[in-house]
């Protein structure tokens, strides 16, 4: 078979076969990736970690990497460890000891929890749309396109981009621009990608030009794609047009991906439940031609937790849900509301800042309630402590 021929293999019966040849029928068949052997797999952002300290005990407990990659390392204050592998980041740690408080440090670092976050495949594939996928699990581009049914007979093959978040915490995407079809055409896999969670994977059309008319809309909307972009669009209305958001989609989490000259993508947060919600028209920004509207899953997100404590009927640790029900006195509600005894106009929010300090809000819970002013309401962030007080206590 000429290698030309390889550019016509489109058809999801095609790909079930391209799939057979390569040893990739499994993946097509819709199961699971490939595990990833642990010592060699690389921190990524969203990951959970079990890190143990020998000299310090009260150091030992399980650390949330943020998306800068760092940790919030007790008194040895921020330290970025993404992309290292256990061990590599586990040397870091010592070292940082070592520089300052110890003469000798002892650090073990396991994965408590891997980040996971969908893959998204769109564009010119015959079934788009996203792919379970979690940290500790290999899955490659070609992979990827062939669970998702295989390029179309009108797809720009030559013209693949992964968008991946720019390593270090930036506002940024990456545009990877792979050759897909050449590989198909050479059967050279040399250039396959391996993909991360929350990749977007773009396969374009034939005669597709950059800088048309259109924004394409991804994740938890209704009517994902490409659509006509006019003058004056702004978030209001691009999420009328494309038939409104998602069972599950991540409110306070959507953004604009929008292109640079550098092929990059820039990154601007949009918190959807301000702009739905509180009628924050800060959050109601214009769209430009060619910019990517994208609203993530909260399927998707490695959950804030935060601590209830005092008179409430459910304390204890809670997993914080996405949008606008993240907030002390929703939290409250959801965990099935005060107690008789409870003071709702003093809450307490104990909050640990990025530099270690720590700081107390006040906040007058039973009037938001009694008023309903929930556009008052603080929300919350992972590791907050929520103390409602009993009457007459602490003085209040």
């Amino acid at each position: 078979m000429k290698f030309g021929m390889f550019s016509r293999w489109a058809g999801s019966r095609r790909a079930a076969v391209f799939a057979a040849v390569l040893g990739w029928a499994v993946l097509a068949a819709g199961q699971a990736p490939t595990r990833m052997d642990s010592a060699a797999r690389r921190i990524l952002a969203g990951d959970r970690l079990n890190i143990s300290v020998r000299e310090q005990p009260d150091m030992s407990k399980t650390y949330a990497v943020a998306g800068d990659g760092s940790i919030d390392f007790g008194f040895a204050g921020r330290v970025v460890i993404a992309e290292l592998t256990s061990d590599e980041a586990s040397r870091k740690l010592e070292s940082v000891l070592e520089e300052k408080y110890f003469k000798e440090a002892n650090v073990a670092i396991s994965i408590a929890n891997f980040v996971e976050g969908d893959v998204l495949v769109t564009g010119a594939v015959r079934n788009p749309g996203s792919l379970p996928f979690r940290g500790d699990s290999i899955l490659t581009l070609v992979e990827a396109i062939s669970r998702s049914g295989g390029l179309i007979e009108s797809s720009a093959g030559d013209r693949v981009r992964i968008l991946r978040w720019t390593p270090g915490g930036s506002m940024e995407r990456q545009s990877i621009e792979v050759d897909v079809q050449g590989m198909l055409d050479t059967m050279d896999f040399s250039k396959d990608q391996y993909l991360r969670p929350r990749d977007i994977i773009i396969v374009p059309s034939r005669g597709a030009e950059e800088g048309r008319n259109e924004f394409l809309a991804l994740g938890e909307i209704r009517s994902p794609g490409f659509h006509p972009y006019s003058e004056g669009l702004d978030i209001i209305k691009a999420v009328t047009l494309v038939g409104g958001l998602g069972e599950f989609a991540d409110w306070s989490g959507a953004r604009i991906l929008r292109p640079k000259p550098s092929g990059e993508y820039a990154i601007v947060p949009l918190d959807l439940s301000r702009l739905f919600s509180a009628a924050d028209m800060n959050m109601n920004l214009p769209l430009q031609k060619g910019d990517i509207f994208f609203v993530p899953s909260v399927r998707n997100l490695v959950r804030a937790q935060v601590y209830l404590l005092g008179e409430v009927n459910r304390p204890g640790a809670v997993s914080l849900s996405a949008g606008p029900g993240a907030t002390v006195a929703r939290l409250i509600l959801d965990q099935g509301g005060a107690t008789p005894f409870a003071n709702l106009g003093k809450v307490q929010i104990q909050r640990t800042a990025p530099d270690g300090s720590k700081k107390a809000l006040v906040v007058d819970v039973g009037r938001i309630l009694k008023e309903g002013s929930f556009e008052e309401d603080v929300p919350l962030q992972e590791g907050d402590v929520v103390i409602v007080p009993e009457k007459g206590l602490l003085g209040l």
